[in-house]
């Protein structure tokens, strides 16, 4: 253990930990280094360079250094080394994109480790980890996403069971990407990528992961609009990959922070970071992570900001890449590009043209579902733009026709903040005809999932678009008398706005929303009898004329307005919010915007319901017919005194 060799060997650890990747490959490539050590020393500092090309992502050295150790456990017959080997091949074909050769060798690593004898359980259980790691990692990024919880549901259901490691640090960011990716499970995601983070934190050689979860956590802030937050989280990581030299992770992380100006419609900062992604790209033989994808980007904000010398610049390098790989993708990817050139152009036949090639492009079967959303938005804004010029309704059926089936890929491929948009979109559409009540279900159906999928940019937009709706009810039913022009009809929806900033993909402004001001909180029971009721305003008379004519005419708000799927109402100046909870439901009447208000009631409603005294107290009350005063259960007033008029949430709204 003393001599030179080993302690050379020792220097490359401290290199990796000091995070001087390439100087400790210097070491560990040397193959002098390893004369002298027995079979486990040279495995473990074999090891330790596949975890090194892992940390810069050098998919064909991972596969050379995997040939060379499965090479050599064929030798002396040793199943743990071949298995090791088979494992950076597989690992080092996954971050080159090659899947099909990865999978190919599944079986035969499966089948290497079921003869791995005379190791310890540990050992053993440590292998089956990685390899269902890599195989999840695999099936994540291919067509083959389903492979994800099967393969790694048994470490992430008891992972308190393993020690900590790189390995559960990366079981838990893939998971995390597929639940975002797959499922758009937001808050489930954020739980994972925390838990990764704590690990990290524990781990031997963890800067690489920390910045990883880094990175993850920008992703997800960017897929639901938090731009600002996505930001810091990127900056991080990416001064760890500077610091590091993984090349292939600054090109990815300077690619999502292009993007990221993008939708902040800062277009030179924006180029700046992608033509600095691609530069890098560039320089790397191959890998999961497409070229052509700052490519794409480049292409779509030069069309968006009139730079046509850029973007038949890109154009021309993304149709030079097709031809001479051509791939699927690639060529839904140069489709969709030469119709949105042909979109910007002056020339009624280019834009005819455009419209038949995304059609062309919805009609294909591809899972490339990002691309086809982005066709069918380009499609409905072409469309738009014809029905504006001619006011023709077959236009109209058409453009309806197409946003029924964005709603319908959106929410097949998860794709939940174009679901809502798409349903602002058709709640505006609606309002041409003067369908009050389909555009307030629209917006209702559309805030309910931004809210479940912590989309709380959107969330807040879509309420404030919704009580602006209310308010201005009587204006829209005196116009449908009138001979108001389609023109004005569609300045007073900004259906206009809406569609380009789907097109643009532009950053969700959020309006200024302040909390409410509590009027009375009413708790009925499902026929519409008051059980209990609690005023906020002093000089609020319950036999106020608005509030008067709310509780005589409960049963038919209940039936006319609740039960087609509406959750609020305006009373002259105050708003009435609704929630169910059987058999009770819940009203919030107050003053002032309803964000904040649906949060207040949504809270209160599922405080009520765990604590199981004053959930008792209230089905007895119920059952025996008889109202409730606020001294009959104590506890009930603590808890509406503090959501209801202690508490201000903006903060814990907008900042967590």
């Amino acid at each position: 253990m003393s001599h030179p060799e080993l302690n050379q060997l020792i220097r490359a650890e401290q290199l990796i930990d000091e995070i001087k990747f390439n100087e400790a490959l210097e070491i560990l490539n040397d193959q002098s280094q390893y004369e002298g050590l027995n079979l486990q020393q040279k495995s473990y500092f074999q090891f330790l360079k596949g975890l090194v090309l892992l940390y810069l992502a050098k998919g064909e050295d991972i596969i050379n250094l995997g040939e060379e150790i499965y090479e050599e456990g064929q030798k002396h017959n040793n199943n743990l080394q071949s298995f090791d080997g088979l494992f950076f091949i597989i690992t080092g074909l996954a971050l080159s994109g090659k899947f099909e050769e990865a999978f190919k060798l599944f079986e035969k690593a499966e089948l290497t480790l079921k003869h791995i004898s005379n190791v310890s359980k540990e050992i053993l259980t440590l292998r089956k980890v990685r390899l269902s790691t890599i195989k999840a990692f695999a099936g994540l990024y291919s067509d083959k996403a389903d492979l994800v919880e099967k393969s790694i549901h048994w470490i992430v259901d008891s992972q308190e069971e393993f020690e900590n490691s790189f390995e559960i640090v990366w079981v838990n960011l893939t998971m995390a990407d597929y639940l975002l990716r797959v499922k758009s499970n937001f808050d489930l995601s954020m739980e994972h990528i925390k838990k990764a983070l704590s690990i990290a934190m524990e781990i031997k050689f963890n800067h690489h992961w920390i910045a990883l979860c880094e990175a993850h956590l920008g992703v997800n802030y960017q897929v639901i609009g938090e731009l600002d937050k996505s930001l810091k989280h990127y900056m991080k990581c990416i001064e760890f990959f500077k610091k590091s030299g993984s090349i292939f992770h600054i090109a990815a992380i300077l690619n999502n922070i292009g993007n990221l100006y993008g939708e902040k419609g800062e277009y030179d900062l924006a180029v700046e970071y992608l033509e600095e992604s691609l530069n890098l790209f560039e320089q790397i033989p191959q890998s999961f992570f497409d070229i052509d994808t700052p490519i794409d980007s480049l292409i779509s904000l030069a069309v968006e900001h009139e730079d046509d010398k850029r973007a038949q610049k890109y154009f021309h390098h993304l149709e030079n890449l097709y031809n001479q790989k051509k791939s699927i993708h690639l060529e839904i990817l140069y489709k969709f590009n030469k119709a949105l050139m042909l979109k910007s152009s002056s020339r009624i036949r280019d834009k005819a043209k455009a419209e038949e090639l995304f059609k062309e492009l919805i009609e294909t079967d591809t899972i490339v579902f990002d691309l086809i959303i982005k066709a069918h938005i380009n499609l409905c804004d072409i469309l738009l733009t014809e029905y504006r010029i001619d006011n023709d309704s077959e236009v109209f059926s058409e453009l309806n026709h197409y946003i029924a089936k964005l709603l319908s890929i959106a929410e097949k491929s998860h794709s939940y903040l174009v679901f809502c948009e798409a349903f602002i979109l058709q709640a505006k559409i609606t309002l041409l005809n003067f369908d009050i009540k389909s555009a307030r279900l629209f917006l209702t159906q559309a805030q309910k999932i931004a809210e479940s999928y912590s989309m709380k940019r959107l969330a807040m937009k879509i309420s404030y678009e919704h009580d602006d709706l209310l308010r201005k009810t009587k204006m829209w039913e005196n116009l449908i008398t009138s001979e108001v022009s389609l023109s004005e009809r569609l300045e007073l929806t900004g259906l206009n706005e809406q569609m380009e900033n789907m097109v643009k993909r532009r950053m969700i402004e959020v309006p200024e929303i302040s909390n409410e001001e509590p009027v009375m909180l009413l708790i009925l029971t499902e026929g519409g009898n008051l059980l209990f009721s609690k005023k906020f305003m002093e000089d609020f008379s319950f036999e106020d004329d608005i509030l008067g004519g709310f509780l005589t005419t409960i049963n038919y708000i209940i039936n006319e307005v609740f039960s087609e799927g509406l959750d609020r109402a305006i009373f002259g100046q105050y708003t009435l919010l609704m929630m169910p909870i059987k058999p009770f439901l819940i009203c919030y009447i107050f003053k002032g915007h309803s964000y904040f208000a649906h949060h207040k009631i949504k809270n209160f409603l599922d405080s009520i319901h765990n604590d199981s005294l004053i959930w008792q107290s209230l089905k007895k009350f119920y059952q025996k017919s008889k109202s409730i005063q606020i001294n009959d259960i104590p506890s009930l007033e603590s808890i509406v005194t503090e959501i209801f008029i202690e508490k201000k949430i903006e903060d814990s709204l907008l900042l967590t």
